[in-house]
Formats: structure tokens, sequence, C-alpha cells
């Protein structure tokens, strides 16, 4: 991924990171302008993930610039764009070129375990699942090899893995609904160089039964899609396609975001993000608000960020452009990547400077600047405790 102070040379597959951007805490707030109706009350803690120079997870806490790192191997085994955080636990992993790895942390302990997946699986997220058994699972999308990698791992003995096989071109993401397991087909040639084939696809496949269903999300492009679920609503993301063969980068679409009705099956409203931009990492802030992360160009590759309305995917703006218009403490403009608001409506982003060390930065409701603290080095992606 892309990161200000940072030089790298540019792929399909690099950029793609900008979309796997994950979910963090599924909260049922609907994203209003309306009060809610219960205290807030502020995250318990803070994790930012380093995905490169030094992989691993940094933790910090609501207040103060302490911090500690749970380093999680070299670059080489890592290089992760994202991470899922589910009760207390952080799901990572790494592509083929990293080796098809499963990170497992445990937040409370700061102990994690690295797990292989298949190999050349190429491996895009993972999630936590429930068997029909009531058994623990660990959810993987299996890119190249078009299927779910289902992992039981009981206690420190080996892993059991099994599949569901025939899940879309390139499956990138996956949820549990309605005794089914859904997967977000990016619909893009994944094994060879990620070129975008199709719109964005998601796809019920039941637990029992032969019959699936597919729901085609018109206009949606990217391969690095993902989903966030709220109650019977799945919020679906895609970055967008563009073609990096030569300087100066040509987009081809811009990134959308899409309100898809599980019970009914079918797509509510789809958002596209604004217009020369690319990417569309989706976070639900705890304030009930969507906040997608992005490139406002394909040239200066300027981190910004969008509040979104969940219920009808409209943008909230405090400036000229539909952009989050983010102050520095001094008044200047702030840029910055993965972003969540906590419970009191104040936004909590990244920022990599000066040798791609990275900063946490906090925003009041108002969004000025109110907190800096530094939090490791090469970060990609944060999230709260809720």
């Amino acid at each position: 991924m892309m990161k200000q102070g940072f030089s790298l040379s540019i792929s399909r597959r690099t950029i793609t990171l900008v979309g796997l951007v994950l979910t963090t805490a599924l909260v049922g707030a609907c994203g209003s302008d309306n009060p809610t109706t219960t205290t807030p009350q502020p995250p318990r803690g803070i994790l930012v993930l380093d995905g490169f120079i030094q992989p691993g997870l940094t933790f910090l806490g609501d207040t103060g610039t302490a911090s500690t790192k749970l380093a999680l191997g070299p670059s080489t085994e890592f290089d992760a764009g994202g991470f899922t955080l589910e009760r207390d636990t952080v799901l990572a992993v790494s592509s083929r070129g990293a080796g098809d790895l499963l990170y497992i942390t445990d937040v409370r302990a700061s102990t994690f375990r690295r797990l292989q997946l298949p190999p050349r699986s190429n491996p895009s997220r993972a999630r936590l699942f429930r068997g029909s058994n009531g058994q623990s699972l660990i959810a993987a999308a299996l890119r190249d090899s078009s299927a779910i990698a289902l992992v039981a791992v009981t206690g420190a003995g080996t892993p059991a893995i099994t599949r569901i096989p025939n899940a879309g071109l390139c499956p990138t993401d996956m949820f549990q609904y309605d005794n089914a397991t859904w997967v977000v087909d990016a619909n893009a040639n994944c094994k060879a160089n990620y070129a975008v084939q199709g719109d964005v696809r998601l796809i019920r496949i039941p637990n029992t039964g032969t019959t699936r269903d597919t729901i085609n999300v018109t206009g949606m492009r990217g391969s690095g899609a993902s989903a966030l679920v709220i109650g019977d609503v799945a919020y679906l993301s895609a970055g967008g396609d563009a073609s990096f063969a030569s300087f100066p980068y040509t987009l081809l679409a811009t990134g959308s975001v899409a309100r898809i009705d599980l019970r009914n099956r079918r797509v509510q409203l789809t958002r596209q993000m604004p217009a020369g931009s690319y990417g569309a990492g989706t976070k639900l802030g705890l304030d009930g608000f969507l906040y997608v992360s992005l490139y406002e160009n394909l040239s200066a590759f300027a981190g910004r960020i969008l509040k979104v309305r969940a219920d009808d995917l409209s943008f909230v703006t405090n400036g000229a452009t539909p952009f989050l218009d983010l102050k520095s403490a001094a008044g200047a403009a702030v840029n910055c990547g993965s972003g969540q608001a906590d419970a009191f409506g104040r936004l909590h982003c990244i920022q990599n400077g000066t040798g791609s060390v990275t900063s946490l930065v906090v925003f009041s409701p108002a969004f000025q600047e109110v907190r800096r603290v530094l939090a490791g080095q090469g970060g990609v992606d944060m999230a709260l405790r809720p």
C-alpha cells in the first residue's frame, strides 16, 4: 500500500490493499444525525497494524502516549494490508508472496499464533465463524483457490482445515447469515494480475442443500472487495479499477459502497466514491456512521476519509468537498489513512510520515486534531476496541 513518506514500486496487488482495510466491531446503530440513546463510552484501547518495515501490532490507550508492540514476524512472512478485530481476537493473513499464513492474536494476553494455510492459496481475509455443531472456526478467503477455508483450532494441536469449494472467481471476504456462508467475490483474475473481470458478486452458499444464490452488484469494481454486516444488512465495498502499467496511472472505475438487503437478497443502494478517487476501505464507526478510507487521486496518493450515513449512504461533509476537512492543531490540512470514529464521534486515523513512522491522530467531533501519538512504523490499518 502506498504510504506517505515511503516510496515503493506500484503493482496492482499493492494498490488493491486499499480495499483490504477491514471491519472492526459491528454495532446496530444506523448512522443518522440523531443522538444515540445509550451513554457513549471511550474505546477500551486502540490497535494499529504495522504491515511493513516492522510488521506487528501496536497497542495504545485512549489517552496518554504509552504503547506496546507485538512483533508478528519479518516482512518476508507478513504482508497483511489489514486485519479483523472480533471479540478481542485479531485475525490477519499473509498472501502467497509471504507464505499463505494465518495470524491469530489474543489482544488481552498480547500473544499470537501463526498457522499455515493451503500453499499458494493467496488468502485475503479471515473472520471468526461458528460450525454447525457450535464449534469455533476461522474462515479464510482463498483467492487463488476459489474457496473458503474453515480452520478448526484446538489448543496447541495441528489445525484441521476443510474447504467450501467453487466460491467465486476471487473470493476476498465472507460472513455467516441465516444458515449460509455468504462470499464476496471480487470477480478478478487474482491468480495472475488481479485484473477485474466484471462486477463484484455476493454468493450465498447454504449450509445444507446445493442451491446457491448470486447477487450481482452492478457497477461495483475492485479486486479488494469486502463486507461488513449489521443485522439484516451487508455493506459491500470495493476500491475501483485502474491500470498501473505506466505513469500517469489510468483510473478505470472509482470505488463504491453498496447496501445489501440480506433477507430479501437484493441491492438497495450503491454509492460511487468521488470522481477521480481510488479505494473504498470501509469501517463502521462506534458512532454508527461508515468511515471510508481512499486516495483522492492516482497522482499524489493523498489519503482521505469520507463519513457516510449508513441508512442512505450519503456523505457527511464539513468543507467544500465530500472528503472530511481534517485540521491540525495549527490549522493545517491533515491527510491520513485507515480511520474510525469512537462513540463520541472522535475520528481516529493513522498517518505515515518521514521514514514511514506511523502516528495515530485523533480529531474532535469538529475534526480538529486533539491528539497525536507514535504508533510504530509502516502502519496500514487501525481499529478501536469497543
